[in-house]
C-alpha cells in the first residue's frame, strides 16, 4: 500500500530543483525528467568574456579588499591583546 502524496493549490508541478541524487538513499534510477524542469540561467551566459585587463582589475581589487579585510582583522586581535594585558587582566 503505496502512501498518498500530499496536493498542493499552488503546486504547478515544475521541479525547481532535481532531488533525485545518486548515493542518496531515495535514488530510484530512471528515465531523465527534463522536459519539466525549470531552465537554468546563468548570470555570465549572454557576457563576452572578460578582456586580460579587466580581469587585472578585478583580480587587483579582489587582492585590496582582502588586505584591508586582514589588516582590520590583525588590528582588532592587537588592540583585544592589548586591552586583556593592559586593563583586564591587571
Amino acid at each position: 500500500m503505496a502512501k498518498e502524496r500530499k496536493t498542493y493549490e499552488d503546486d504547478d508541478g515544475r521541479v525547481v530543483a532535481k532531488m533525485n541524487v545518486e548515493g542518496m538513499p531515495w535514488y530510484r534510477p530512471g528515465p531523465k525528467d527534463d522536459q519539466k524542469a525549470v531552465p537554468q540561467q546563468s548570470a555570465g551566459a549572454s557576457r563576452e568574456p572578460l578582456t586580460r585587463r579587466e580581469t587585472l582589475l578585478i583580480m587587483l581589487q579582489s587582492m585590496k579588499w582582502a588586505l584591508l579585510f586582514s589588516l582590520v582583522f590583525s588590528a582588532i586581535m592587537v588592540a583585544f591583546v592589548l586591552f586583556c594585558v593592559l586593563v583586564w587582566f591587571k
